[in-house]
């Protein structure tokens, strides 16, 4: 466990080193949006960890949801309002800090019950320095969804319903993804000979209920339940919010971006978005293929089939954008990559995320969208 420790305060420090040598990095700043509602509260040097969405999240837990601003869950915003002893930056920093230690010591006790090993921390090392990992230290939702969801598979696996339903509904009131817990949760109740097979199978249904929740609200809001989805376009990156697109479609969109575009920064950013894709998706695919000619369906196999439906999701809107940041949420991948024998190939992985990691949130805190 002090190895934990040690991980989780290089990973405080080094951020929080960065962002308050923001002004020595040779990377022009740029304003990201609403920065001048984030900029007045205090500490003004750690406004850089709000932008983008960050700033809306601020905004709806300051006045309430504006228009299009549905697009994001209600859970984290809540949570800042209701630490009122603090502002919202400060209070969504913290927020997403504790959830971060929390999220990472269950993030790591669930890897390690699923590997059959103990102390082994590479699952946890190579999420923390995944290229879009920095996101964790931010006001963004991601720290609070890796703690509900963590909690929720760990008493899953457990097989401690109740308190396991009560954190698949927090997480799908973070995440739209939180909704895909009910497969990890459904296959340990099928496989649970133990309790009352029908009420645990209709607790395995909590998932839902988050989702449900919110989507009576926005009901009563907007006379639109399904206004979470609807509402994406209003976030550009040639977002569809009126059906979906599949993905031999995005392929030849960003095929076409990779052909016709200039080479310039947002050009970039594509490459990262679609060789992300490529690879969290190729690699699940493989474990997936793994398990089935194993005939291996156990909760691993749940929680990679979790892992593939939360990463294609954001795909159907018809763009990769953010893909970096959804695929903090694959663990799968993590654990599929913690398996691999070679030691010093391991430590090439970490090392090439760590570089890509470093990079993207220097320009994250310069004020450029990266994911």
């Amino acid at each position: 466990m002090r190895a934990l420790f040690y991980i989780l305060i290089i990973f405080f420090v080094v951020h929080l080193f960065i962002v308050l040598g923001i002004n020595q990095i040779p990377i022009f700043q740029l304003d990201f949006p609403f920065k001048s509602i984030v900029e007045v509260y205090e500490p003004k040097i750690l406004s850089p960890l709000a932008g983008f969405d960050g700033a809306h999240y601020i905004m709806i837990a300051k006045f309430g949801y504006q228009q299009y601003q549905e697009a994001f869950f209600p859970l984290y915003p809540v949570l800042v309002n209701l630490l009122p002893i603090f502002n919202p930056l400060v209070s969504g920093l913290l927020i997403s800090w504790l959830s971060l230690i929390a999220g990472s010591y269950f993030f790591y006790r669930i890897t390690n019950l699923i590997l059959k090993r103990k102390n082994d921390y590479w699952s946890l090392i190579f999420l923390l320095s995944f290229p879009s990992a920095f996101f964790f230290i931010t006001v963004y939702s991601e720290s609070l969804f890796l703690a509900t969801a963590s909690l929720a598979l760990f008493f899953i696996f457990k097989r401690n319903f109740k308190p396991a339903a009560l954190f698949c509904i927090l997480a799908s009131l973070t995440k739209l993804q939180g909704f895909f817990l009910i497969i990890p949760f459904l296959f340990s109740v099928f496989e649970a000979k133990k309790g009352n097979k029908l009420f645990n199978i209709l607790i395995a249904l909590s998932p839902i209920l988050g989702l449900a929740a919110y989507s009576i609200f926005l009901f009563f809001r907007t006379g639109d339940p399904l206004y979470f989805y609807h509402s994406q376009e209003a976030f550009g990156a040639n977002r569809i919010s009126t059906g979906f697109v599949f993905l031999p479609q995005v392929f030849f969109r960003y095929l076409k971006i990779l052909i016709t575009a200039d080479l310039n920064f947002q050009y970039w950013i594509a490459f990262l978005e679609l060789s992300v894709f490529l690879i969290v998706f190729a690699v699940l695919l493989w474990v997936l293929y793994l398990n089935f000619k194993k005939k291996d369906f156990s909760f691993e196999f749940s929680l990679n089939l979790y892992s593939l439906a939360a990463l294609m999701l954001p795909t159907l809107t018809g763009t990769l954008s953010s893909i970096p940041r959804y695929s903090l949420i694959a663990y799968g991948f993590f654990i599929a990559l913690s398996k691999i024998r070679n030691v010093s190939l391991k430590i090439l992985i970490g090392l090439i995320f760590s570089i890509l990691h470093l990079v993207l949130f220097f320009y994250f805190i310069k004020g450029y969208f990266v994911s």
